[in-house]
C-alpha cells in the first residue's frame, strides 16, 4: 500500500509541477519535495505533524491551523490574510526532514473593504479589448450609416413613383418605408455579421418573443387604432370638410391622426373618436350628397277640405326659392288623428346652399298665415266640453271692405330677422376650422384644402 500511494504520487507530481502558477486563493495546492523517498520509515507522522505545528504557532501567520500527515503527506489547513505567508508556510514545509509531499489548503482571505485593484484590471483589460475592436466598430458605424442613406433614397424614390397612384399621404409614406424595410434588414444583419454578434442578436429576438406578445396585448389599442387609420385612408369614407355623423355625434371632420378622428361639432366643440371607433361604427355623411329631405307634420280640422290644405302647401313649396324642384317635393295625408286630419310635407334642400333647418322653418311659418289667411283651421288636441245650457250663436256682419286673404297674396315675407338668410352654416364651421388649426395638423392622413 505505501508503494503504491509513492507511486501516485510521483506520476501526478509532473503535471502539477506543469499547471500555470497562477492560481485562487483558496484552491488547493499540492507540491511534492525533492527528497528520496525511502522504503523504510525512519521519521514518525506524529513528529513530523509537532515540528510543523510549533513553527507555525511560533510565526502566528496562519489561524485556525489545522496539521494532518500520513505517511509523510503532509496537509496544512487554515487562513490567512497574506499571500507571503501562505507561500513561507508551503515552503517551510516541504523542507522538512521526512515530508515528502504537500497539500496547502490554507485560504487567503482578503480583509481590505475597498480593493480597486481587480477593478482597474478589468477596466484595462476591457480597453485593451476595445481599441483591437476599434476598426471592426468604426466598420459597422459606416455600414449603418450607408444602410440610412439609401433607406433614404428609396424612399424618395418610392414615393416619386407611386404619388400619381396613391392619392392618400398615409398610404404613400407607408408603402414607401415597407419597401426599405429590407435594405435596413440587410444593414444590420451585415453589421451584427461583422462584430460577431448574430447569434447574440437571435437569442436576445427569441429570448423576448414572450416580452414582445405581452407588450403587444398591452398595447393592442393603439395597433387596433393604427391598422384603422390604415383601412380609413385606403376607404376613404369621408374627406376633410364633410359633415358626418357618427355615434350620434355631428360635425365637420377636421383630420385624422394615426390614432383618431377629430371633428368640430356644429357647436365648435372639438371631438376626438378613437379611428377602431370609427371604422367599426356606422358613418353619416351628410356632405356626400348635398341634397338633404326635411319633413315636418300639420294637422287640420275635419271640417276642412284636405285637398285644398294641400295645394295651398305646394303652393308655397313651389314658390319657395330654397326647396328643390327635383327631387319633387310632396304634401301626403299621414293618418287621422283624434281632432284632425294630419299632413306630412316632404321637401329637398341643397345644404351645401341652404341650411335646411332655417328652410324648415320658413316653410312652417309660411303655411301657418297661408292656412290662417284661407280659413283652414288647426285645431288642438281633442277634448270633450259638456253646455248644459246649449250653446248662443251671435252672428256678425263683416265689413264691405273685408276682402278675404287668398294664397297667392297673403303678405308673409320668405324670411324674417330670425331666419336671417337662408345660406348653409357650412361656410361657418369651415371658417373655424381654419381659424383654430390642431398642432399635430401636419399628421394628418386625408390632409386636404378646405
Amino acid at each position: 500500500m505505501i508503494k503504491f500511494k509513492l507511486i501516485f504520487l510521483l506520476s501526478i507530481s509532473p503535471y502539477c509541477l506543469a499547471q500555470d502558477n497562477t492560481v485562487a486563493d483558496d484552491q488547493e495546492i499540492i507540491t511534492v519535495t525533492e527528497q528520496v523517498i525511502s522504503v523504510e520509515s525512519q521519521i514518525k507522522d506524529e513528529a513530523i505533524k509537532q515540528r510543523l505545528e510549533n513553527i507555525i504557532q511560533a510565526s502566528q501567520w496562519i489561524n485556525n491551523t489545522v496539521v494532518e500527515v500520513n505517511e509523510g503527506i503532509v496537509i496544512i489547513q487554515g487562513d490567512t490574510d497574506n499571500k507571503v505567508h501562505n507561500q513561507w508556510i508551503e515552503s517551510m514545509a516541504n523542507k522538512t526532514d521526512g515530508v515528502i509531499a504537500v497539500i496547502n489548503r490554507i485560504k487567503i482571505q482578503n480583509n481590505e473593504i475597498w480593493n480597486l485593484e481587480p477593478a482597474a484590471n478589468e477596466t484595462i483589460i476591457l480597453f485593451n479589448k476595445f481599441v483591437r475592436s476599434l476598426p471592426t466598430i468604426i466598420t459597422g458605424i459606416l455600414i449603418l450609416l450607408l444602410t440610412w442613406y439609401i433607406s433614404k433614397l428609396v424612399v424618395h424614390l418610392a414615393r416619386t413613383l407611386f404619388k400619381k397612384k396613391i392619392h392618400s399621404p398615409f398610404i404613400l409614406n407607408l408603402s414607401a418605408r415597407v419597401i426599405s424595410i429590407p435594405i435596413i434588414v440587410i444593414g444590420i444583419y451585415l453589421t451584427l455579421k461583422l462584430t460577431g454578434l448574430t447569434q447574440l442578436a437571435v437569442t436576445i429576438i427569441g429570448g423576448t418573443g414572450i416580452a414582445g406578445l405581452i407588450i403587444g396585448i398591452a398595447f393592442r389599442d393603439i395597433a387596433e387604432n393604427f391598422l384603422a387609420s390604415i383601412l380609413i385612408s385606403l376607404q376613404r369614407p369621408f374627406k376633410v370638410g364633410d359633415v358626418i355623423v357618427i355615434n350620434d355625434i355631428k360635425g365637420m371632420v377636421q383630420t385624422v391622426t394615426t390614432r383618431g378622428t377629430i371633428m368640430m361639432t356644429m357647436e365648435g366643440n372639438h371631438v376626438h373618436i378613437p379611428n377602431s371607433t370609427v371604422y367599426k361604427s356606422s358613418i353619416i355623411n351628410l356632405t356626400a350628397n348635398p341634397n338633404a329631405r326635411k319633413d315636418f307634420g300639420v294637422g287640420i280640422g275635419y271640417d276642412n277640405n284636405i285637398s285644398e290644405a294641400q295645394d295651398i302647401v305646394l303652393k308655397i313649396l313651389k314658390g319657395h326659392e330654397a326647396v328643390l324642384k327635383n327631387p319633387e317635393y310632396a304634401v301626403l295625408i299621414e293618418n287621422l288623428g283624434a281632432s284632425t286630419v294630419n299632413l306630412r310635407v316632404y321637401f329637398w334642400v341643397n345644404s351645401e346652399v341652404n341650411n335646411p333647418s332655417k328652410v324648415k322653418s320658413s316653410i312652417i311659418r309660411l303655411t301657418k298665415r297661408a292656412f290662417d289667411s284661407n280659413g283652414i283651421s288647426m285645431p288642438d288636441e281633442a277634448r270633450e266640453m259638456i253646455f248644459p245650457e246649449g250653446i248662443h250663436v251671435i252672428t256678425k256682419k263683416t265689413s264691405k271692405n273685408t276682402v278675404a286673404i287668398e294664397t297667392d297674396n297673403f303678405d308673409e315675407p320668405l324670411t324674417n330677422q330670425s331666419e336671417q338668410d337662408l345660406s348653409s352654416d357650412n361656410d361657418e364651421i369651415k371658417q373655424q376650422l381654419r381659424d383654430n388649426p390642431l398642432p399635430d395638423d401636419s399628421q394628418n392622413l386625408i390632409k386636404e384644402q378646405i
